[in-house]
């Protein structure tokens, strides 16, 4: 047999159906980049930029020789059998991928031959990889975009074809998993109503479009197309049931905000005596107060090559394309030309116009265009961020991500900065920074609450505003972020994604300062383990742990994330290494929690409810610990105790879009064993009516 190698998904290698040990990151890349190619040779130069580009080029040869060598290494007396490293070339040889069969199967017209390619795309295209190297991050997000593409395109040929064969069920399962994968694509969208109402389901087709409709409004600002109306008209109409082109809710009246240690905070904010239960859909977190308003001109063309304008168009457009995609909490426009003041709006939706991203493109030789990138302050005209990119002639494409994602993060940090700097002005009080984060502190000394954690938000953000780079602060900001990051049913979606990136932008910044930091490691662990980035959560976790071998926290968590990665085995002992070293009653509710959710999914479900019950006997309120013992009884056939777990459930989440919970479990992880282990949970889940 060949050797296997999986892309769809965390990196898979297999050799006679034995998955080989770990590799080296660097070596583990150079791996997934031969297997993609299929067997056609690459250069050791063309190697050699893609992951050392930041080496001279002897050291990145003595580079690529070592990872090489680390690779003959794992593949042992099978090396020369699938590794030709050349002279002036390497490839690999005699190996099977999952990206060339399902590449092979997209094309097909055959049912069944579109669920095997669907099945293949285990997740995204060597999902949580990160490799320091722009250009091999360019290239993995150009085929994490071409193969995401491609599954949508197979899921959206599969639903219709299982429709008419009227495998209704089978149907709405491909179509929920295409409008997953985009929630943005109405296509998806129409499809999923579409699959519910062939098979009788009319609640939740007219439920899908409402959550279409949210979906549109909050990321995009607009209503559904003229095309998704017109099917949920007829839906609802044929059903007899309300017209659903109005998918609002009525607001519910907001509560009386109590004060806190007998007194309001200076931003007016809730306090630790507020009541469990919080209308979170209309809460305003502090790190989403800013939305910064960035214009964008034209790339000018100075190249003297009047025919080149239309490469600076495309790439204008493009460029703003992808800020719009990856700029979180910013407000977009394209302006004529950053040179003439009277073609400049001064506001975009209502925002002054604060950053102005320019460029321009010249000859730097015959075959290369040199290209200059700007941010600059709107006001004060002063350069915020520039740098400088050699492009080849055949087009910007290459470039193009590496260029939008350091704009995007360079305009995230200035993000935090002005969410600091507003935080302090709105609070309104002469405060040092040993106080603010005193107040913070003392906040998160209660319990986890959204309106908690959106105060101590507040303070971190203080204590930023004052000392940009305390450690503390940037650590407890990253903290609070997690928070969100971890429980979506504390905002929409666009909040905990606004969350993520600016709790890694100040984690990643408390890094620089304190490399070794262990409780900064550890932060970092569970914001990334949150966020769905497993195998980089992991690296940290390891990282701590190396710092603080008793670091009770980062091993509990470390255990949990083990859980997601398909090695639920690990997590138990994890929890009883965790309970060890941390005594304190309120986080072995946490680590109660991880030790039953992952006995539940290793089918131990007697031991998993005895875990759970512990972890409820530490926090009643706790819900992840609720939604999986009303699981667990009801796989053990407890019925009535499981309803009336689902009712006290209901009951502390009464404003909560129920398909939150499910996603949060099962969104952050494409691990098929995983999957197979969470998926017949919110099934019973689903029976109690509260996922799905």
């Amino acid at each position: 047999m060949g050797l296997l190698i999986g892309l769809l998904g965390p990196l898979v290698i297999e050799n006679d159906q034995r998955r080989l040990g770990k590799l080296p990151r660097k070596a583990r890349a150079l791996m997934a980049y031969l297997a993609a190619l299929g067997g056609r040779p690459v250069s050791r130069e063309r190697l050699s930029d893609l992951l050392w580009p930041y080496q001279g080029s002897d050291q990145a040869r003595h580079s690529l020789r070592n990872c090489l060598l680390e690779l003959r290494k794992t593949l042992g007396e099978s090396a020369g059998r699938y590794l030709a490293a050349e002279f002036a070339n390497c490839r690999l040889q005699d190996i099977e991928t999952d990206v060339e069969r399902f590449e092979q199967l997209s094309r097909s017209k055959d049912r069944s031959e579109l669920a095997t390619a669907a099945e293949l795309y285990r997740g995204e295209f060597l999902a949580d990889f990160v490799i320091d190297s722009e250009p091999f991050q360019e290239w993995l997000s150009s085929e994490r975009d071409r193969t995401l593409d491609l599954v949508c395109g197979i899921l959206q040929r599969l639903t219709a074809l299982q429709d008419d064969a009227g495998e209704h069920e089978a149907a709405i399962k491909s179509a929920r998993r295409l409008a997953g994968l985009d929630p943005l694509s109405e296509i998806g969208q129409r499809a999923l109503i579409r699959a519910y109402a062939r098979a009788g389901r009319r609640p939740e087709a007219l439920r899908q479009y409402r959550t279409c409709a949210e979906i549109l409004k909050r990321e995009l600002g607009v209503a559904p197309d003229a095309e998704t109306q017109a099917l949920a008209n007829e839906i609802a109409h044929s059903g007899g049931i309300v017209d659903p082109a109005n998918p609002r809710t009525p607001e519910r009246p907001s509560e009386e905000r109590p004060t806190i240690a007998g007194r309001t905070p200076p931003w007016g904010g809730p306090s630790r005596s507020a009541p469990p239960v919080a209308d979170t859909t209309r809460m305003q977190w502090p790190c989403l107060l800013p939305s910064i308003a960035v214009a964008v001109a034209p790339l000018r063309n100075l190249t003297g090559d009047p025919e080149q304008q239309y490469l600076m168009e495309a790439f204008t457009d493009d460029l703003v394309t992808d800020l719009m995609r990856h700029g979180r909490g910013l407000s977009l426009a394209r302006i004529a030309d950053e040179r003439r003041a009277e073609d400049t709006p001064s506001r975009i939706a209502g925002s002054e116009i604060e950053y102005v991203v320019t460029g321009s493109a010249q000859r730097a030789g015959q075959q290369t265009f040199r290209v200059n990138v700007q941010v600059t302050d709107a006001v004060t005209d002063e350069y915020r961020w520039a740098r400088r990119y050699e492009v080849d002639s055949a087009g910007f494409e290459p470039v193009q991500t590496r260029i939008t994602r350091q704009v995007s993060r360079e305009i995230h940090a200035l993000l935090l900065r002005e969410a600091s700097r507003r935080t302090l002005t709105a609070a309104g009080v002469q405060l040092g920074v040993n106080e603010c984060l005193g107040q913070a502190t003392s906040v998160l000394k209660g319990k986890m609450r959204p309106e908690l954690t959106a105060e101590a938000q507040r303070w971190f953000l203080a204590a930023l505003a004052l000392d940009p780079q305390n450690l503390e602060a940037l650590i407890g900001f990253a903290r609070t972020c997690q928070h969100l990051v971890g429980q979506p049913w504390w905002g929409d979606s666009s909040a905990a994604a606004v969350a993520l990136e600016l709790g890694q932008e100040a984690i990643n910044a408390a890094l620089a300062l304190a490399p070794d930091h262990a409780f900064a490691n550890c932060e970092k662990g569970m914001l990334c383990s949150a966020g769905g980035q497993l195998e980089e959560a992991a690296e940290a976790f390891d990282k701590a742990l190396t710092t603080d071998p008793r670091f009770g926290v980062a091993h509990g968590h470390a255990g949990y994330n083990a859980a997601f990665l398909g090695r639920a085995e690990e997590t138990l002992p994890a929890v009883e290494r965790a309970m060890r070293f941390d005594q304190t009653d309120r986080r072995h509710s946490v680590f109660f929690f991880f030790g039953g959710f992952a006995e539940m999914l290793l089918g131990r479900t007697e031991v998993a409810i005895g875990l759970l019950q512990k972890s409820l006997e530490r926090n009643s309120s706790y819900g992840a610990a609720q939604l999986f013992l009303m699981a667990g009884l009801s796989l053990m056939g407890r019925k009535s105790e499981a309803a009336r777990a689902a009712t006290a459930f209901r009951e502390q989440y009464p404003a909560s879009r129920a398909n939150d919970f499910e996603q949060l479990w099962l969104s952050r992880s494409t691990c098929p064993g995983y999957r197979a282990q969470i998926d017949p949970v919110f099934e019973k889940i689903r029976g109690l009516g509260v996922g799905g």
